[in-house]
């Protein structure tokens, strides 16, 4: 295969003459050649071995000889399992590729070979496929086949008969293990032969390398075929190993091309056009099965290798056969239009609505009495072709409504049972317009994809995450779609695609938006489950493997949307999330848009698993919610506990709830009745009928039994001015004064907002209590929250009052601060509330949480305010260091939480949900990205969490409906409240017993961490956790980290104290010292130890004594000094032993320290005293600061008077200039100095009156003064 590697070329001629001229002599041989059909190619490269050169041990650099006579290397050069198709199938394996590659891979295919070797140089070593690892690494990790273990066995067959290939070293420095190696793990090589020949033929193909050099000397070759004859030969007798046989169908005839699959292994080989087949296994048990085009599948059939089975296959009926083509619009209108006329009474041809370029969106009804909606019988639909060249669902689904009607009025039970008993809705394209734009043989393009205005409709359904550029304008399609399915009770359904083969469940999207991040919804499990089902009942899905323009594979068969790749705007997401739809996205193969010969082996692939899949409607739970008086109660909703996700009953009063085998609490509601709620098991058969009937709503009822009859909170119920609430809280500590306390303006903090606080003992510490706060209106546009504040509060005393234990337990762990009226927009709005409902309520001006955002980031300030709320929140905040925030929001039915330490409030927001009762009264909107934003920042900044709680789609609902709020979400707010009873609190100090009143922890979960201070009195700290597994880290300056493991327990509040030891504390320079050694009285006591610096260093010639106490005498009761170890023993008298004494240590330099030590009493040695010694500091009897202090008092004043010295000498040098002139006389006319040392300045002096003045010359007499010279002479004379 390189020409320049020769050996194997050789080799492969002396085999084909030992065979010839051994056989009819050697019986080994004779029967190899009997019962084998061999090939033996010397040559697949002889232009390459043309170029080469005898001797050459490794190829030139421009690797002549090795490549072809068009440089290409062969070895590289064939279709890989992680190509990516851009063309048809054809152009693909044979488009540019060498001759050789061709001529080989044509060879192959049509052979169907069972076991091959492919010779090479170079090495020495048996190498095993995958050759390549798909991922950009070179080397270094295997890539194995689903037959790895066989490819190995293979491989030693002959490594372990040559000699130097065993060793594994024969070409160093490389070794292998036993001569043997992955490909990939070797180097990795893409377009490898050995690759090929598996994945696209039966050919189980090895590399062997048989030299070090690669065109060894002729004169070599003898010695080469010694060492590789026995392993040749042995390799060829493998091919024997396995199950061998035919496969027929009942006449007897061969059956070509029929997939023989081996249980647990998804590579399958195929059976040759006489229907035989080998496939190759090590010795041991098997189960195979066959499957073929127009047959029923085989059932396993137990064999043991080596062996040869026989297989007989069923031929299936091929009524369908001529419906085998591909439907444009035209012949799609006709088929269904001719299946209705033909089966009037089990269809119902109707259309939801039309495509952008006016194509009708059919749908065929397909059931027994068809045309409504009949009561207990569930509403299945399949959707296809929503990518409009995606067509493989298209022609499944008018497959499948033939196939059901065929076989119905033929008498099938299974098919007259699901007509029967289920309502199905086949909607064949959902894109008619994008399917006219496509074209066949489209592998995997994008032409046809979108509908006519260009739009992807699976990015076009609203989406929980928000609105995106594709989503923002629903098209024509896409709300036919969602008015269609929003008007009938569909349970179960799926969309059909094509361009993979796996089945896709929700959700499809996450808050991140990251593809490869999971997000399950609520009923993972079930979806989950129906996932397999289709999976499993498709002939490959199951299989997972990857289609060829991708190396994705899928385990299973079965993928999470966003896992796989992340959408906005789905369509099985918003089925879950806004009608009772459970959806799944099936696709269905990697042709996009097959050939319509491909379209036989579609419909047996997927034939099964479409039956399957409607079946799974029943599974669950189902029934019928009447009223007492026996009324159909429509519109009901049907709830499991711990799921969060709610059904409606549909308009007779039935709802179906798939779910999982297992125990339920299910729970029927509907506003005006009583919920009621019931135990049910669901059997492993998957289905049981549960009814319900309710009883009217009495709130007073519910009150007693569940809010303490706290009446107010129920009945007539609105909404309170901030006055109002805040007069409504001050009662509450009127009438609750033991355990209510109403703060207004009693400090700076409460002065613009007001709170009550409520406690156990109240007026007593709270410093070792939880501090849990509850506000509302964080947004003035939600103020349903601020009623459910005053209701808690109620409820929380009232039920104090009472003696009720689970809230007195809770108020004695717990500080509740109810903080009302954040938004003084509230008040504004509410004096032109109209009592009607307000569910998108928008105010004009800015909102609390927004001013604070900006606040707290400095942007997009307003300059006519000054922010003072603002500031007390934050005061707030800073000051009370709440350990929890819950904000009691609305607007929407959601939890949001800070984004830090997610994954411990993400625990908070699901026990939230989990015991509230949701209502589909009103349609949510999309969370707010700013109020998480906000949440985030005021986390991070203050290490405050706040879980916002949402009580209610509607922002403002009606005040009659406001009882109902309560109802819904008492318990979900008091199971989020009651975790102040799970976690772990206690104290950290020193050794000492000192609080560490600067300790932080850190606890961590999973990705997730956060801080905790401790209190700034007794250093207590509280962390307040959901149960689980937490990573805890605890630090203090100058104290070694602790590193901990808490486990938390749902309903336990563990007390935890924390000792730290100082750093050092336990370890000392050289190591560990000897006790001293001295012998012992027994009417003496002993005490013994060591002195050491603030450092832990050992202190020597330490003088100790030991003083009785109380301290009476002058002189001490024994005094010694401490060895070079700084090591000391004290002895004192028997009479001492229980007693305490106070030990003296001094030392030069050092400052004295002293301890009280209470000598043992039941041991005459009391050990391991460590006296720590402080270095002096002392200057001249001072301390040092005290010190520096007095000198650089004293350093000042020198320096003061210094320089008020020198300036009085300088003034009077200046007064002596001012007064010592010398006026001339009017007759001396003499120069006025005449000794020539000194510099003077000569003029003349002139009397006359009539010359001018010169411009430095004043009316004055003019004198002349001395020059500083003159009179440092002077000063120095004087």
């Amino acid at each position: 295969m390189h020409g320049d590697e020769s050996v194997g070329r050789e080799l492969v001629i002396y085999l084909a003459q030992y065979l010839l001229l051994n056989y009819g002599t050697d019986d080994r041989i004779t029967k190899l050649v009997n019962t084998t059909d061999i090939h033996l190619m010397p040559s697949l490269n002889p232009d390459g071995f043309e170029a080469s050169k005898e001797g050459e041990c490794e190829s030139p650099n421009d690797y002549r000889g090795r490549s072809n006579a068009k440089g290409v290397d062969l070895n590289r050069d064939f279709p890989d399992q992680f190509d990516k198709i851009k063309v048809n199938v054809e152009e693909y394996f044979f488009g540019g590729r060498q001759p050789e590659t061709i001529a080989l891979m044509k060879w192959v295919m049509s052979k169907q070979f069972t076991l091959s070797g492919n010779l090479h140089g170079g090495a020495v070593v048996a190498s095993y496929p995958y050759d390549d690892l798909g991922n950009g690494k070179d080397c270094c990790e295997e890539s194995r086949t689903p037959d790895n273990e066989l490819f190995r066995h293979l491989a030693g067959s002959f490594a372990s008969r040559h000699e130097d290939m065993r060793r594994g070293d024969a070409c160093k420095p490389e070794t292998f293990k036993n001569g043997l190696t992955n490909g990939a793990f070797w180097y990795s090589v893409q377009g490898g032969m050995q690759d090929f020949n598996y994945l696209h033929s039966n050919c189980f193909e090895v590399t062997f390398e048989l030299s070090c050099c690669k065109y060894p000397r002729a004169v070599e070759l003898p010695n080469y075929w010694r060492m590789n004859k026995e392993s040749l030969i042995s390799f060829i007798e493998e091919s024997h190993n396995g199950v061998h046989g035919f496969v027929v169908d009942e006449d007897g005839n061969p059956i070509p091309n029929a997939e023989v699959y081996v249980n647990g292994n998804s590579h399958s080989i195929v059976t040759t056009e006489h229907g035989a087949y080998w496939r190759l296994l090590l010795p041991g048990g098997y189960n195979i099965t066959v499957i073929a085009k127009g047959f029923y599948p085989s059932p396993y059939v137990s064999v043991v290798s080596p062996s040869s089975v026989n297989v007989t296959l069923h031929r299936r009926p091929r009524n369908l056969r001529d419906d085998f083509t591909h439907h444009n619009y035209t012949a799609m209108e006709q088929f269904l239009k001719d299946l209705s006329e033909t089966y009037p009474e089990l269809t119902r041809l109707y259309s939801i609505g039309k495509s952008v370029e006016g194509r009708e969106l059919y749908v065929l009804e397909v059931t027994k009495d068809p045309g409504s909606h009949l009561p207990g019988k569930p509403e299945f639909k399949y959707v296809a072709n929503m990518h409009g060249n995606e067509v493989v669902g298209r022609e499944m689904l008018l497959l499948l409504a033939k196939y059901l009607l065929n076989q119905y009025t033929k008498g099938d039970v299974r098919v007259q049972t699901i007509l029967n008993t289920t309502r199905i809705h086949l909607m064949p394209s959902m894109n008619p317009d994008g399917y006219e734009h496509a074209h066949p043989k489209d592998y995997n393009s994008i032409e046809g994809r979108s509908n006519a205005h260009d739009v992807d409709l699976n990015r076009n359904f609203p989406d929980q995450f928000g609105k995106t550029q594709d989503n923002e304008l629903q098209e024509p399609e896409t709300l036919a779609v969602m008015n269609w399915t929003s008007s009938i009770p569909f349970v179960l359904s799926a969309n059909l695609h094509g361009g993979a083969l796996v089945a896709n469940y929700p959700y499809d999207g996450n808050p991140q938006m990251k593809s490869g991040w999971k997000n399950p919804s609520p009923d993972d499990d079930v979806f989950v489950h129906l996932a397999h089902v289709y999976s499993e009942a498709h002939h490959k899905m199951h299989l997972a493997q990857p289609c060829r323009h991708s190396n994705e594979r899928f385990q299973d068969g079965i993928v999470n949307g966003a896992e796989w790749y992340v959408l906005a705007g789905g369509m099985q997401d918003w089925n879950y999330l806004h009608t009772n739809d459970m959806e799944l996205t099936l696709e269905l193969g990697c042709f996009k848009f097959p050939p319509a010969s491909d379209l036989p082996t579609y419909w047996e692939d997927n034939r099964e698993a479409l039956l399957q899949f409607i079946e799974e409607v029943h599974k669950g739970v189902h029934g019928f919610i009447h009223s007492h008086i026996g009324h159909y109660l429509a519109d009901a909703t049907v709830s499991v506990g711990g799921i969060h996700h709610a059904v409606k009953s549909a308009q007779f009063g039935d709802y179906w709830r798939l779910l999982r085998p297992g125990t339920y609490n299910i729970t029927a509601s509907k506003q005006g009745y009583e919920s009621v709620t019931e135990l049910v098991t669901v059997p492993p058969t998957g289905s049981i009928s549960l009814n319900f009937t309710l009883m009217p709503d009495d709130p007073q009822h519910w009150s007693s039994a569940y809010d303490f009859r706290v009446l107010d909170n129920i009945i007539n119920t609105r909404y309170h001015t901030p006055l109002e609430m805040y007069a409504a809280l001050a009662e509450l500590e009127n009438e609750h004064p033991a355990v209510a306390e109403f703060r207004a303006g009693d400090n700076e903090l409460t002065s613009s907002l007001h709170q009550l606080k409520v406690t156990h003992d109240e007026g007593s510490p709270e410093e070792t209590k939880f501090h849990i706060a509850l506000i509302s209106d964080l947004y003035g546009s939600q103020p349903v929250g601020q009623e459910m504040l005053l209701n808690f509060a109620r409820h929380m005393c009232t039920a104090y009052q009472i003696g009720e234990p689970r809230h007195r337990n809770l108020l004695k762990k717990t500080v509740l601060h109810f903080i009302p009226n954040l938004d003084p927009l509230y008040s504004k709005m509410l004096r032109t509330y109209d009592h009607t409902e307000k569910c998108d309520l928008q105010l004009l001006e800015e909102e609390f949480g927004d001013s604070l955002y900006n606040y707290l980031t400095k942007k997009n300030l307003n300059p006519l305010t000054n922010y003072t709320r603002e500031k007390a929140f934050v005061d707030l905040l800073e000051s009370e260091q709440y350990d929890l925030i819950l904000d009691l929001a609305s607007g929407t039915e959601d939890v949001t939480i800070p984004n830090i330490s997610k994954e411990i409030y993400e625990k908070y927001a699901q026990i939230y949900q989990d015991n509230r009762t949701p209502s589909r009264k009103y349609q949510c909107k999309e969370n707010s990205v700013v109020q998480e934003n906000l949440l985030d920042l005021i986390f991070k900044r203050y290490d405050v969490p706040i879980v916002s709680m949402g009580l209610s789609c509607c922002k403002m609902p009606l005040e009659s409906d406001i009882g109902w709020v309560w109802r819904n979400n008492l318990k979900g707010i008091m199971k989020v409240v009651e975790q102040a009873n799970t976690g772990i609190r206690g104290f950290i100090r020193n050794t000492e017993g000192a609080p560490m009143r600067s300790a932080v922890i850190s606890v961590v979960s999973g990705a997730s961490s956060r801080q905790y201070r401790v209190s700034q009195n007794q250093a207590h700290y509280r962390a307040l956790l959901p149960p689980g597994d937490y990573r805890i880290i605890v630090r203090c300056h100058g104290y070694k980290d602790q590193m901990l493991t808490w486990r938390v327990v749902q309903g336990q509040l563990k007390q935890k104290d924390i000792i730290m030891q100082r750093l050092n504390s336990e370890s000392l320079p050289g190591g560990q010292f000897e006790e001293v050694k001295f012998e012992k009285d027994p009417d003496t006591v002993y005490i013994t130890g060591l002195t050491l610096t603030s450092s832990s260093v050992p202190l020597a010639h330490t003088t100790l004594s030991a003083w009785p106490l109380p301290k009476e005498s002058r002189h001490p009761l024994w005094s010694n000094t401490s060895d070079s170890l700084g090591r000391f023993v004290v002895s004192l008298p028997v009479t001492y032993m229980g007693r305490e004494v106070m030990i003296s240590a001094n030392n030069d330099g050092y400052v004295t320290t002293n301890r009280h030590v209470k000598i043992s009493s039941s041991d005459n040695l009391t050990p391991n005293i460590i006296l720590k010694l402080e270095k002096d500091d002392n200057v001249l009897g001072m301390p040092r600061l005290v010190f520096i202090m007095v000198a650089g008092v004293v350093g000042v004043s020198l320096v003061t008077l210094g320089a008020w010295c020198l300036s009085c000498r300088s003034r009077s040098r200046d007064a002596r200039r001012e007064y010592m002139f010398a006026p001339l006389p009017d007759d001396d006319k003499r120069p006025l100095c005449e000794n020539g040392a000194y510099d003077v300045i000569r003029r003349p002096y002139y009397d006359e009156e009539e010359l001018p003045p010169s411009d430095t010359d004043s009316e004055d007499d003019i004198v002349l003064l001395r020059t500083d010279r003159d009179w440092k002479n002077n000063d120095e004379q004087t």
